[in-house]
């Protein structure tokens, strides 16, 4: 793997050829708390391939599919099948500590389900550029249409799809 590091990102390039960010260390002992809570009512155990592909997916940080996971995981070394992989999404998707979108591409992807951040998506739907977002606007009216009609919110959420207007999409005319 070839990365070249800038102030506070490193872009690495895969054998494959593929970009990772690889982000400063963040503090995700809320995360291995809420595993370990989990795995605790369902009886399960940590296992070092499962822990070490849940270290893989939080170095990505990112809308990551199952492939592109297994891609990272193999070029860092690790042997794990890509029925591991799902199986693994799967549990944390579970445990309420990733989500699962499906985008403009149809391929399912998750990310990291963070207690003290929320954020909606705009998608390109021809190059697949994803944009996360926040509103305090759109956050108020959601909560002045779920009491106008007697509804309490408890999570949401919200994927706007369009063309976007880079120059490089191969959408814009």
């Amino acid at each position: 793997m070839q990365c070249l590091t800038y102030t506070t990102v490193a872009v690495c390039t895969t054998k494959i050829g593929l970009p990772w960010m690889k982000k400063k260390k963040l503090d995700y002992t809320w995360f291995w708390e809420q595993l370990d809570a989990y795995l605790e009512r369902a009886n399960l155990k940590h296992s070092k391939q499962r822990n070490s592909i849940i270290e893989y997916f939080l170095d990505l940080d990112d809308h990551v599919s199952a492939e592109d996971l297994h891609t990272y995981a193999k070029d860092q070394g690790a042997t794990a099948g890509m029925a591991t992989i799902y199986r693994t999404l799967n549990l944390l998707k579970d445990a309420g500590l990733v989500d699962q979108k499906q985008f403009s591409d149809g391929k399912a992807v998750f990310e990291l389900n963070r207690p003290d951040s929320h954020h909606d998506h705009l998608i390109c739907t021809v190059c697949g550029k994803v944009v996360e977002f926040e509103n305090s606007q759109i956050e108020r009216l959601q909560e002045e249409v779920a009491k106008k009609y007697g509804m309490r919110l408890t999570h949401h959420s919200l994927d706007l799809f369009g063309v976007c207007e880079r120059p490089k999409c191969k959408g814009r005319k």
